[in-house]
This record gives structure tokens, C-alpha cells and sequence, in this order.
């Protein structure tokens, strides 16, 4: 199979691709953009063209099908630009492939088609997207699904074009000014007790996607979570200030703000929240469905941000929402999470995360803290090579740090006391024995050029630095002690020696 992907430089795109490209029944992906391509793949071409380019016919000559991502989101001045590129570039890519003999065309539509009003209830595909002509975005993305139906009618049964409407995507290959706003320190909102958003992790978007490309869907499918987070939700899981703010003059502001060059978008992009999308049409014709909850996507999107999650009852706990929030750590430290488990400890602070390694002969337990401005993931290396050698481990992140709750980077000699209490108890409940507590290195910063962090943990292997890329470490750290007076221990050898030392004196 053969299939072609415009944008391919997009946050979509660089999601999508390593989907595609990881499917053995797929043999070559043919990735289209402006920009240079980073990726590299044996089975990945990288072609320079703009999707308006007549010649991208030949491009597509051979493949199964297309995907079309190339759009315009993030704003520009030139709206007469805007509107050719996002406008005619998607009908040359729809007339393109059918020339060229494609079987299926996949396009990246948006919830935003719909139209920005807010609506009581979720809406299927049997509600009209009209889009907004005061809006680009909206309106472009509504009048590339008319001229798809349109030319549907046109050629029943000769090509599959189907159009998938995400709500909001986030996750580590996502960043734009929307997130940001969504995640700093102060909100506003117009109707903010009636705006919400449905979060979408961009593992399960590209899924929708994948399976996509492999049938023949026609016509609209909303692409969404089940749930919703209203924005006062929202500001509350992360201690942000909230403000209700009129729709009218927020808008003048913002274009204001945007022609005098302050802010990165217009008025065209104030809104009440999104539409909420019933998205039982994919499922049913796919098998599609989120991994992730909206509310998990959303404090997944909070912690990637670099932000907390101040309320225990936020923290993440399911397995495969605490790895969501790990992955740019797990691909720098070269681990995926297999064989373990993450728990949330009540605390006085709030919520204590915890991973736990468990071997399969203990011969000793031990609750190894992470050092101060680091989290558990960095030393899941360790932890694996302390269970393979017969100890039972929980590693637990200090308050304010990694996937437990509290002020980033803040962690008090209390807190860090009682978190240490708390997972002590814990590994004590868990495999009947007491724990030794113990360190296994200290962080500290260093700065190889501005901009530029690096941390170095102690372990049995090397000094390991940290991915900078993270945003789970702490931009600034106000640590005030609390683990100073534990034994430091670098391999299992030095636990199990521990351990031995215990029974001995018993």
C-alpha cells in the first residue's frame, strides 16, 4: 500500500506519520510540505511542493490513498492568502488524487466547521456545518467539506472522501498559542460558566486516521472524547484565575492587539469554548475509540506545559494516562513503561505519584525518591535493573514534581517528609515488608548555553542527563531539604547488602 500525506511537516503530520510508517502493510509514505522534512524512514519519501501545485497529480500517481493535512491555522495578515492555500489547495488535492487514481481521500477537517456557537447538548453529523464567514479558520475548514459532498454528488461510488472533525488535540508534538492561553496563569472567557473543550490526545487521533486511510468512509465523522472539561474545570485543575469576560469587546481587543503585532491572533479566534461532538459515528464504522478521557487529555496537556495539577483528585491514574504524560522522558531514557505500575498515594499534599517495580523473587524492598528537580522516569532504568536482581521497587516523585500534585518545583522539608511516609506505608502494606529508603544520586543544574538545562542523576550505570525538551521538570526548583540524611545506595547489590545487614542484626 502506498499512501501520500500533504502537511506532512504539520503537528498533525508529525503525529500521523510514525503511525503510518510503523504499519507493515503499508510500503511507502509520501510526505508533502513546504518545509523540510526532519523524519527519516526507509519507507518514507519526502517531496517539496505546494499543495496548490498542479503537478502534484504525478505525486499522487500510485497511491491508495491521501491524506490532507496542509492548512492554514496558525493566523497570518493576509487573509486572501490564507483562503487560496486552505480553499483551492484542498480541491486540487481532491480533483489531484482522482485523476491520479487514488482509491480513498482522507481530509483534516475540524469541529470548528460547525460554527463557534455554543450548543446544549453533543452534536452528530446530522447538523449542518455552516462554519462562520467572520471567522477563517471556521469558514475554511466548512467550505472544503461543502466542495467534498459537492463533488461526492458529483462521482457516487468512484472515490471515498471522508472527513474527520477533531476537537482539541494535544500531546508532545503539539504546540500553538491556544494551549498556551489555555494554560496560563490567567484565563478569560466569554460565557465561561457555559465553555468547555473536549481534549484529544494526538495518539488517539492519529488512530482515527490510521484506520481511516485503510477503508472506504465517506462523507463527515466527528472525532472526539465521550467527556468534556467546562473551562472553570479546567482553571481549577491547574490554580488558574478565570474571568468572564464580553464577547464584543474581547474581541476589539484582540484585533487590536493583533494588528499592532502584540498577540499572535485576531479576534477571529475569541470564543465561547468549542461545539461538543458525538463522535458514535466513527466508532461504529471503524472500531475507533479514545484511549484517553478529555479530563485525563487535559491534565496530560496542563503537565506537558510545564504547569501543576494542584488537587489530588486530578492526578492521573490510569497506566496509560501517567505514560501519555511520560513519553518525551521515556523516549530520551529509552524505556516504554512495560512491567510496571503507577499509583497515586493520598497525602497531606495532595497526591503522591508513585511507579512501582516489582520483581518476581524479592529478596528486599526499597522506596527510592527522585532526586529534587527530576521524576520518577529517570530512574525507572534503575528500578528495572533493581527488580531484575530480586528487589521490590517504588520510586516516588516528590511533591510538585513529576506525575504528584502540587506546586511545580516546590517541594517542602514537610511535603517531602510526608511523601515519604506515605509510600513507606504503602510498600510496607504492599509486599509485607519494611522498606529501606534510600538515594540514589542528587540532581543538580548545570547550563551549557542559555536556554539549555541539564540534570545529572547518580546511578550504578553513568551520569545520565535529562531531556530539556521535558515539561514535567520543573523550570524553577525551591527545594528545602528532606532527604539529606538517607543512605545512598547505587545498585541492587548495595540493597540486597542492606537487607542482609537487617536480618542479621534482627
Amino acid at each position: 500500500m502506498k499512501v501520500a500525506v500533504t502537511g506532512a511537516t504539520s503537528d498533525f503530520g508529525t503525529a500521523i506519520l510514525p503511525v503510518l510508517l510503523a504499519d507493515p502493510e503499508i510500503d511507502t509514505v509520501i510526505a508533502l510540505s513546504r518545509r523540510p522534512l526532519r523524519l527519516e524512514h526507509p519507507k518514507l519519501e519526502s517531496v517539496r511542493m505546494d499543495v496548490r501545485d498542479p503537478g502534484i497529480e504525478d505525486v499522487f500517481r500510485g497511491c491508495e490513498a491521501v491524506v490532507h493535512l496542509a492548512f492554514v491555522v496558525e493566523e497570518i495578515r493576509d487573509k486572501t492568502a490564507t483562503h487560496d492555500i486552505n480553499l483551492r489547495g484542498s480541491r486540487n488535492v481532491i480533483d489531484s488524487a482522482y485523476r491520479a487514481g487514488a482509491l480513498r481521500v482522507v481530509i483534516a477537517s475540524s469541529i470548528n466547521a460547525y460554527g463557534p456557537e455554543l450548543r446544549p447538548k453533543p452534536v452528530d453529523e446530522d447538523v449542518y456545518p455552516a462554519g462562520d464567514p467572520d471567522r477563517y479558520y471556521f469558514h475554511d475548514k466548512a467550505e472544503v467539506e461543502h466542495y467534498a459532498e459537492w463533488w461526492l454528488r458529483r462521482h457516487p461510488g468512484e472515490m471515498a472522501i471522508s472527513m474527520l472533525r477533531p476537537t482539541y488535540i494535544i500531546g508532545p508534538d503539539f504546540s500553538n498559542d491556544g494551549i498556551d492561553q489555555l494554560t496560563g496563569l490567567v484565563g478569560t472567557f466569554p460565557r465561561a460558566d457555559e465553555a468547555a473543550y473536549q481534549f484529544l490526545h494526538q495518539r488517539d487521533m492519529a488512530d482515527a486516521f490510521h484506520r481511516s486511510v485503510k477503508q472506504d468512509l465517506v462523507g463527515p465523522f466527528n472525532l472526539g472524547p465521550r467527556d468534556w472539561v467546562g473551562v472553570r474545570e479546567l482553571a481549577a485543575m491547574q490554580g488558574q484565575r478565570m474571568f468572564d469576560v464580553p464577547e464584543r469587546p474581547a474581541v476589539a481587543a484582540a484585533n487590536i492587539a493583533f494588528r499592532l503585532g502584540l498577540s499572535a491572533f485576531s479576534g477571529q479566534w475569541v470564543t465561547a469554548g468549542e461545539t461538543v461532538v458525538d463522535s458514535t459515528r466513527l466508532t461504529k464504522a471503524t472500531g475507533w475509540a479514545p484511549t484517553l478521557t478529555a479530563r485525563e487529555s487535559a491534565a496530560v496537556m496542563i503537565l506537558l506545559q510545564g504547569k501543576s495539577l494542584v488537587r489530588g483528585e486530578d492526578a492521573l491514574g490510569r497506566r496509560i494516562a501517567c505514560e501519555a504524560a511520560l513519553e518525551p522522558a521515556s523516549e530520551f531514557v529509552g524505556v516504554d513503561g512495560r512491567g510496571l505500575e503507577h499509583v497515586q498515594i493520598p497525602a497531606a499534599t495532595g497526591a503522591v505519584h508513585a511507579e512501582i517495580h516489582t520483581a518476581r523473587s524479592s529478596g528486599a524492598t526499597v522506596v527510592l525518591p527522585a532526586p529534587p528537580g527530576l521524576h520518577a522516569r529517570y530512574l525507572t532504568p534503575l528500578a528495572v535493573e533493581f527488580a531484575e536482581n530480586g528487589v521490590d521497587v517504588v520510586v516516588v516523585d516528590l511533591p510538585g514534581h513529576g506525575l504528584s500534585t502540587g506546586k511545580r518545583g516546590h517541594a517542602t522539608a514537610a511535603g517531602v517528609h510526608d511523601a515519604l511516609a506515605v509510600a513507606v506505608g504503602y510498600a510496607r502494606i504492599r509486599f509485607g515488608s519494611a522498606p529501606h529508603v534510600v538515594r540514589v544520586g542528587d540532581a543538580t543544574e548545570r547550563r551549557s548555553r542559555p536556554g539549555r538545562r541539564w540534570s545529572w542523576v547518580a546511578c550504578s550505570r553513568s551520569h545520565a542527563p535529562v531531556n530539556p525538551a521535558d515539561g514535567l521538570l520543573p523550570r524553577r526548583l525551591r527545594y528545602e531539604g528532606g532527604l539529606e540524611h538517607l543512605p545512598h545506595a547505587h545498585s541492587a547489590r548495595d540493597i540486597v547488602a542492606l537487607a542482609r545487614a537487617d536480618r542479621v542484626a534482627s
